[in-house]
């Protein structure tokens, strides 16, 4: 009886912070007057562009511009994880090469996956430990490396599993669960040893961020957070009146992407 009640506190306690999540009213702290093809935010409320010319560009809270980041070596940029604001992990993908920055956008190292002619990384996520998760193609399995870029964990060759080599869009890892978005379908979880969860009842994602494991993505003009834990979903409206992008999000701050502007947004 006493495990039942301390159950259903929980869930109230879980449905009460949901419902003043979605309540929350959202208004606009700044804006940053930039196109931008992309936009990220760590958990300090940094903001990040990708511009047209694929610089990188970080800028504070406020929407002022502190550091740039260009590299014209390797050619487009493909995906920027800025989970770690002190390892940003920048991954280029027709080059191999994965380039590692400071919070100044400052390179601190920098490693090619040509090295091993047997793998073909098509997507890169930021993990614990200065670990990097890697979805090798040619494997069709998700690879742990260290820090020193050595194999850690591997998982099982997906193709075990959906009778297809996976497609992968986007990659995201989190402290216990790595997040894999595939092309044209759903998102996989993963356990932080490569095992196989589930795949989420969540679809047609042009994008997602997760943060403290929680998915967010957008619909039209809402923001939707999707809890893999308690399967439950939120939605809070963004006060944008320009078509949306893309959003990403901080600790406190959501930062939207349209085409003329990224605007910053809190609750607080």
């Amino acid at each position: 009886m006493k495990r039942l009640a301390v159950l259903l506190f929980n869930c109230l306690i879980v449905v009460l912070f949901n419902n003043s999540e979605a309540n929350a009213q959202l208004k606009q702290v700044a804006q940053i007057d930039t196109i931008a093809k992309a936009v990220y935010a760590d958990n300090l409320d940094n903001v990040y562009l990708l511009s047209e010319r694929e610089e990188l560009l970080k800028y504070d809270a406020k929407g002022k511009l502190k550091w740039r980041y260009s590299n014209n070596r390797f050619g487009r940029l493909h995906s920027v994880d800025v989970s770690d604001p002190m390892r940003v992990v920048l991954f280029y993908a027709d080059f191999q090469q994965v380039v590692v920055l400071n919070n100044n956008l400052n390179e601190i190292t920098s490693y090619s996956f040509a090295k091993n002619s047997n793998l073909l990384v098509s997507a890169v996520a930021s993990g614990n430990n200065n670990s990097l998760w890697i979805f090798d193609r040619t494997a069709n399995a998700l690879i742990k490396l260290s820090s020193n870029f050595t194999e850690e964990v591997r998982s099982a060759n997906l193709f075990q599993l959906f009778d297809e080599v996976v497609d992968v869009k986007k990659m995201v890892a989190s402290d216990q669960y790595v997040f894999l978005q595939r092309k044209n379908e759903g998102v996989l979880q993963f356990d932080r040893f490569g095992g196989y969860v589930r795949e989420l009842p969540i679809d047609s994602l042009s994008d997602f961020n997760i943060t403290s494991n929680v998915i967010a993505y957008v619909k039209g003009m809402e923001m939707i957070k999707y809890h893999p834990a308690t399967f439950e979903s939120t939605k809070q409206t963004l006060p944008v009146s320009l078509a949306i992008r893309q959003v990403a999000v901080g600790n406190k701050l959501i930062a939207v992407l349209t085409e003329k502007a990224v605007f910053l947004l809190s609750d607080n």
